[in-house]
């Protein structure tokens, strides 16, 4: 319950409002900053890849170099020659020859300054010529892994970097070189041939690829055919044993493959302090936006605990309940206006309502006010002994149905009569009517279930008094006065009707004009008009209302020359529904 309490309050509406606010900000500040890393680090890989591929050029530019070099001496007939149908280079018949074949080899890697050493073996005696050491003795070259490689390339550049695993160990060969061999003589068929060999230092490559070291915790590495060549930086990386935030890129060209490793976090350093920097921000915008909910609540709060304090006083009864604030903001003007309206409530209900409940009384017994009912039935009853006496029966009959209906009108203690008690009392009231003019007949229509219902006493007499005197006796040829009832829907309906000479049509939008003012609210008759006008319809209209509510309603519908019809519509409670 408590819960649910909280989620309702306006403290909670107000914080996720401004939450809200916050999150389309938040949510493109971090798209910001995630698209604008992903476009960083699509860019340098972009750019990283592209001088990759530009010093694996150079690396296999180096490469074709060695294999023109290789192919230029392999097809010189000068070595070819010397080095053909031998047993030993090193005999000293072949010394001249061997010394000739040194020193090409020698001008060449004067030429080529990245050769550090070129030199051919005599496959059938494993002895050669260096130019760095003259003779060589190579018993066991037969062996070699790289001496395997290049017989069986068929005349091809082979391309070998000594280690402990690819090939083994070597008696000759340095670690630290990468060695280019080539046959000597491609179209001998020598069953031991004679391979050239170029060696070029591994620090010629790596001047090459030195230029992309642009970090002391970067690393790359350099390989031919998936073999280590060699690597920059190798504690860069691995030292560190921080494998999981590293960065790698890798290319291929040829049979050689360059990879570049770098920590994430040296690359995005800056990158990373914005990130951290926006979402600081968005820390510090929310505990903002908690903090200024709260005092946004704590302005509206405070005013509104006021308001429904002083509701609860003066609904509780305490008509003299006020509120006491300097506030000069909308809430002020907010309280200013309960003030008035507490007051204007207090004389209401002081003074008007009191005079409107008197007056009400008074005007709902208008007609039993205006005349003394004893002195008017002594009257009456002498008028008739004197009228019986001298056998007037016209004037006896008279009497003795106006005295019978005062009498019942009139009288104290009852307010309502049933419909069947009312239409008898009206009897008496049309009788003399009757045998005042004498030229209309009655037709009375109750439905049966209509009869016991409870109606206000004289609710029909001004209705039928208007029929009589404004449409019948106007009309020179007589007529007839319908009374019928029925129910429908809830209601009672009433219809007074006579074929008298009806209402023209101005006067009857007039009238209708004065009717339609007359609400629950406003019983009171109209002041527009004179007060006689109208006066027994706007009396009937006003007391249904007063008595029935807003649902009782008195409805005039005539035809001029032909008829004039009032319907009263009444409500009926459960216990006569």
């Amino acid at each position: 319950m408590k819960l649910l309490n909280r989620l309702h309050s306006i403290q909670f509406k107000l914080t996720l409002t401004f939450l809200l606010i916050l999150l389309p900000l938040v949510s493109v500040s971090v798209f910001a900053n995630n698209y604008s890393q992903s476009i960083l680090d699509d860019q340098i890989n972009d750019r990283t890849r592209g001088a990759l591929l530009t010093t694996l050029e150079y690396v296999d530019q180096l490469t074709k170099n060695m294999d023109q070099q290789t192919l230029l001496i392999s097809l010189n007939s000068s070595i070819v020659d010397i080095w053909n149908n031998i047993d030993n280079p090193l005999s000293p018949d072949h010394l001249y020859g061997l010394h000739t074949v040194q020193q090409q080899l020698s001008a060449l890697t004067n030429v080529n300054g990245s050769i550090k050493e070129a030199f051919i073996i005599h496959g059938e005696s494993g002895n050669g010529v260096s130019t760095m050491t003259g003779g060589l003795r190579w018993p066991d070259v037969k062996q070699e892994f790289w001496f395997k490689q290049t017989v069986n390339s068929n005349g091809g550049l082979v391309v070998h970097v000594p280690t402990a695993k690819v090939g083994g160990a070597s008696a000759y060969l340095n670690s630290d070189m990468i060695y280019y061999s080539r046959l000597l003589d491609m179209q001998s068929n020598s069953k031991e041939p004679n391979v050239l060999v170029l060696a070029v230092d591994k620090i010629s490559v790596r001047k090459i690829i030195q230029h992309l070291q642009t970090s002391d915790n970067m690393n790359i590495k350099l390989a031919y055919n998936n073999g280590f060549v060699l690597e920059t930086n190798p504690n860069a990386i691995h030292g560190n044993g921080s494998e999981k935030d590293v960065m790698s890129i890798k290319e291929e060209s040829n049979f050689w493959s360059i990879e570049l490793e770098q920590p994430r976090s040296e690359l995005f350093k800056l990158t990373h302090r914005l990130q951290q920097f926006t979402y600081l921000i968005i820390f510090i915008s929310i505990i903002m936006a908690v903090w200024i909910a709260w005092l946004v609540y704590v302005e509206i709060s405070k005013p509104l605990s006021k308001l429904l304090a002083a509701f609860k006083q003066f609904s509780g009864g305490s008509l003299n309940t006020q509120i006491v604030h300097r506030r000069k903001d909308k809430f002020g003007a907010v309280m200013n206006g309960f003030n008035r309206m507490a007051e204007a409530q207090r004389l209401l209900i002081e003074e008007d309502y009191v005079k409107e409940l008197r007056l009400a009384k008074s005007e709902f017994s208008l007609l039993q006010s205006q005349i003394n009912p004893h002195f008017l039935y002594n009257t009456l009853d002498s008028i008739y002994s004197v009228a019986y006496k001298n056998k007037i029966h016209e004037i006896s009959e008279m009497v003795i149905n106006l005295a019978r209906f005062f009498r019942v009108s009139l009288g104290k203690g009852r307010e309502t009569f049933t419909l069947e008690e009312t239409v008898q009392h009206l009897m008496y009231y049309i009788r003399v009517q009757q045998i005042r003019s004498d030229h209309f007949t009655v037709v009375i229509t109750l439905e049966e279930s209509t009869k016991s219902i409870q109606i206000l006493k004289l609710l029909l007499q001004p209705v039928v008094e208007n029929a009589i005197i404004h449409g019948l006796e106007r009309n020179p040829s007589g007529g007839e006065l319908r009374i019928s009832s029925n129910l429908e829907d809830g209601f009672l309906f009433i219809q007074v009707e006579d074929t008298g000479l009806g209402i023209p049509p101005e006067k009857m939008n007039h009238l209708n004009s004065e009717l339609s003012t007359i609400t629950s609210h406003t019983y009171r008759i109209s002041k527009s008009s004179p007060p006689d006008l109208y006066f027994g319809l706007k009396n009937v209209k006003s007391r249904i209302k007063l008595y029935y509510g807003e649902q009782a309603d008195l409805q005039v519908h005539s035809v001029v020359n032909e008829r004039t019809k009032v319907i009263i519509k009444i409500p009926l409670g459960k216990d006569e529904a």
